[in-house]
């Protein structure tokens, strides 16, 4: 193999695909990545085995051949190279050799046989989206994910389609939950999958660097994404996503339109105080606006008032501030809306001219 690249392409493709990649391995081959130059295209393959991600480049190939090297060293070179210089990639017996201007680096390879590769498509139906949609939409969702490796099922996005719908991303840990819905004309097959948290990471990286379509693929066993120079090709969790219809709360007597900035700062400022385990503050809903408050075990306080419109008895809600500022973060419109039944019901935050998001919080006793 022989080619000279341009610096920038290659850095960002290969960035991307060693982001796929195992720090370590049990397999040393996993640690590395799958170059192959044919037909003035380079390839780059990065994979765990659970998810693969190939990357192509347009360039200037003198002699055609494949090998892989280490995903972290290669990125850490190409890295650190000068960004005026075109970079040569050359096999010489068993090392890739990396020049670029007088800097010379030469990297030890491993045999492509063992090389996974990219797995066969499994998917089960394809439709089209703008890349910088399906960004927003995992951008909106992505915050609700949980951690918890005991309930697997939690830790990725159940991404949904069916025929009235159209595109549905949701996410919950249980404290939370986050729902995005993007209306498609095409007439969808209805598919359920559950993508793991690092798919999920990856494809909003790809897609916000895109200004055109991507086409996204869906089955029970695996989901794909095509954008651009990449195909990402990942495995699905295989479990059962909750019934997250029936978190949504239906019947809110009281709904509160208020400033999405303004809570979020109000928010801010009190959880200084607020206690750094619980961050537990207090939103109390009165006739005159919104009054929050946040203590902690020094006895030290704070109090904020947020101007709003609120019709009713006065009622006193406690929530972790973190959730509720997270929903807030996502919201990109001036206004936010509120709706509730009691201090013990979970809440519903929407945008108020965008009935596609809607986030449920789960109060606090306090």
């Amino acid at each position: 193999m022989h080619l000279t690249v341009s610096r920038a392409s290659l850095l960002q493709q290969v960035q991307h695909c060693q982001a796929i990649v195992e720090k370590r391995s049990t397999k040393p081959i996993l640690c590395n990545l799958f170059l192959s130059a044919e037909d003035k295209t380079l390839k780059i393959i990065g994979t765990d085995l659970q998810m693969a991600l190939s990357a192509t480049i347009e360039t200037q190939v003198i002699e055609p051949g494949k090998t892989t090297v280490s995903a972290q060293k290669l990125f850490e070179i190409i890295k650190e190279l000068d960004t005026d210089q075109d970079i040569e990639l050359k096999t010489k017996d068993s090392f890739l050799i990396i020049k670029s201007g007088r800097s010379r680096f030469q990297l030890s390879m491993m045999s492509t046989s063992d090389y996974p590769g990219m797995p066969d498509d499994d998917t089960e139906m394809s439709f089209e989206l703008d890349s910088q949609k399906l960004a927003k939409m995992i951008a909106g969702t992505a915050f609700a994910m949980s951690n918890d490796e005991t309930r697997k099922y939690l830790t990725g996005t159940l991404f949904e389609t069916d025929e009235t719908l159209g595109f549905r991303m949701v996410t919950t840990d249980s404290h939370r939950l986050a729902l995005v819905e993007l209306p498609l004309d095409a007439s969808l097959q209805a598919v359920k999958c559950i993508v793991p948290k690092k798919t999920v990471v990856e494809m909003r990286k790809i897609s916000e660097e895109q200004s055109s379509s991507v086409r996204l693929s869906l089955g029970t066993r695996q989901v794909r994404l095509q954008c651009g120079a990449y195909t990402l090709s990942s495995k699905v969790i295989d479990a059962t996503f909750p019934a997250y219809e029936e978190v949504i709360p239906k019947q809110n007597p009281r709904q509160v339109d208020l400033s999405c900035k303004k809570l979020d700062q109000s928010l801010r400022r009190s959880m200084i105080v607020a206690n750094e385990v619980t961050h537990d503050v207090r939103l109390s809903f009165t006739p005159e606006g919104l009054q929050i408050a946040a203590h902690n075990t020094d006895q030290e306080q704070a109090q904020e008032f947020v101007e709003a419109d609120i019709q009713g008895a006065d009622t006193v809600i406690g929530f972790n501030g973190r959730y509720l500022r997270d929903v807030l973060g996502v919201i990109d419109t001036e206004q936010v809306s509120i709706h509730f039944r009691d201090q013990l019901s979970p809440v519903l935050l929407t945008t108020s001219n965008d009935g596609a998001s809607k986030y449920v919080v789960m109060p606090m006793r306090i």
